[in-house]
């Protein structure tokens, strides 16, 4: 449902740019030691998403350690980590791993402190959480890891509600209400046993389609906050930052445009009722050009014949 907001927004203004966003600033570009660094985490996650025990240990130093977070051994050397992580890798399990970097601080030419959080999928058990701390160090050219130890967290406990219960009220079938010749509807749906929302839009003028895209809504259990990522067909995507009060959500959105060009801005959608609710876009730009603000649309639930 948000992300129909976001296409009216286009609409008025131009579709590429109604995507209603501003710019960020470029950030400063990173050192080619922290592009090496963030190389080697890739290959990493190659490697484990592959089962290959020994092309993990060989991200290691020759005297590189892991400590096992459940079981708090230390392995020293490739090979007891090579027989460490293979134990993972057993008959039917074959676990995927996804991590997303936090930091990376270089101490000096030749040392680096990496902070992130990770996530292994298995099959047969729930997914695993965790933190890490990973010492890189640079020998003969090539950065190496020298110790990672991990900290798992702790699964929440749970009354059986979810914090995306707050937008239950959005799963339906929506349009606008207005009587110009653009029209958008938009189809919100939970999925993956509740963790998930996903939006599915399509925008026409004068009953042709110019746009289609999906949305997908999460809760983010490290900043503790709603947040959705959006794709279109015109292969533009962003993301959003979601805060709540009372019945009004504001989302801060950064999108990449399909022509390369950087927008962000804030969307506010207010409840009415639980059959209609508004959505207005301010303080919008691209690329520093500041864009007129989308004034409140009324969105309409659909209902079945």
């Amino acid at each position: 449902m948000i992300r129909t907001i976001v296409c009216l927004a286009v609409l008025t203004s131009t579709v590429v740019m109604g995507r209603g966003v501003a710019l960020a600033e470029e950030p400063a570009p990173p050192s080619p030691d922290e592009v090496a660094i963030r190389k080697a985490i890739a290959s990493y996650v190659e490697a484990f998403n592959h089962g290959d025990a020994a092309a993990i240990a060989n991200h290691f130093s020759e005297t590189g350690s892991y400590v096992d977070p459940i079981s708090g051994e230390r392995n020293v050397g490739r090979e007891a980590i090579t027989k460490a992580v293979a134990e993972r890798f057993t008959e039917g399990n074959k676990p995927k791993l996804s991590v997303t970097v936090e930091s990376i601080r270089l101490l000096n030419d030749s040392v680096a402190i990496e902070e992130g959080t990770a996530t292994v999928v298995n099959k047969r058990a729930p997914p695993e959480d965790s933190t890490y701390v990973a010492i890189h160090v640079k020998k003969d050219g090539k950065w190496q890891l020298d110790s990672v130890r991990e900290t798992l967290l702790p699964e929440p406990e749970s009354d059986g509600s979810s914090p995306l219960d707050e937008l239950a009220w959005m799963v339906g079938q929506w349009a606008n209400k207005s009587s110009s010749d653009t029209s958008v509807d938009t189809v919100c749906d939970w999925t993956m046993n509740g963790a998930f929302i996903t939006r599915t839009f399509r925008v026409a003028v004068q009953g042709q389609p110019v746009m289609v895209g999906t949305q997908i809504i999460a809760w983010d259990p490290v900043n503790n906050r709603i947040r959705s990522w959006v794709f279109d067909t015109d292969g533009s995507f962003g993301e959003g930052n979601w805060t709540h009060e009372e019945n009004r959500w504001t989302i801060r959105t950064t999108n990449t445009l399909a022509n390369g060009r950087k927008a962000t801005g804030i969307q506010i959608i207010t409840k009415v009722d639980d059959n209609s609710f508004t959505f207005e876009s301010i303080g919008r730009q691209v690329d520093g050009e500041l864009l007129p603000n989308v004034e409140p649309i009324t969105i309409v639930r659909q209902t079945k014949d």
